[in-house]
């Protein structure tokens, strides 16, 4: 039997050292969301390490920002130290692989709308499905975000979202499945 371990990542340790990097650089949290092209909420949660399990799709914009190599965030949640790059290292608009040639996350993520890349950032992730259509090679990819700000504060409000997202993950899943009613 083989054992597989782990390291754990630590949400606190990522929190503290972007919290460290932008004081270093005399930045309010304001100054960091404007820099990354984030809002201002981004970089709260950010800081405050509450609710994250999985890398923010955000987070290679704080990273440049912060003068950070990619990767530096998850080498950070393993224990390490971020890698600086010198600023002309950095790289700008000219000097980035175009979005549509990219086939990393934040490459996905700078192709969508505006409206879809702001509702993703600055809003808390409940939870993602990805659903096969029936063309083979086709997938139906849906987010559900939530204001952070209307979170729920009991069992029952969050029995409530759960019920609600399982109805509309039912929903789409019927839609998906049958190309019929979609053609109509």
């Amino acid at each position: 039997m083989t054992t597989v371990t782990t390291t754990p990542r630590d949400w606190k340790r990522l929190a503290e050292a972007i919290r460290d990097a932008r004081k270093a650089r005399g930045w309010r949290q304001e100054d960091l969301a404007e820099a990354a092209g984030t809002g201002y909420s981004t970089v709260q949660r950010a800081e405050s390490s509450d609710g994250y399990k999985t890398m923010p799709l955000t987070i290679d914009k704080i990273e440049r920002a912060l003068g950070w190599a990619p990767g530096s965030a998850r080498t950070v949640l393993e224990g390490g130290t971020p890698t600086l790059v010198t600023d002309s290292a950095i790289p700008g608009p000219a000097d980035e692989t175009p979005a549509s040639d990219s086939g990393d996350a934040a490459g996905f993520v700078s192709r969508l709308p505006a409206r879809i890349q702001h509702e993703l950032a600055d809003g808390e992730l409940v939870d993602t499905d990805v659903i096969e259509l029936k063309r083979k090679g086709m997938r139906l990819i849906v987010f559900a975000t939530r204001d952070p700000e209307q979170a729920p504060e009991n069992r029952a409000e969050k029995a409530e979202d759960i019920r609600e997202w399982t109805r509309v993950q039912r929903r789409l899943r019927g839609l998906a499945s049958d190309g019929d009613s979609l053609d109509k």
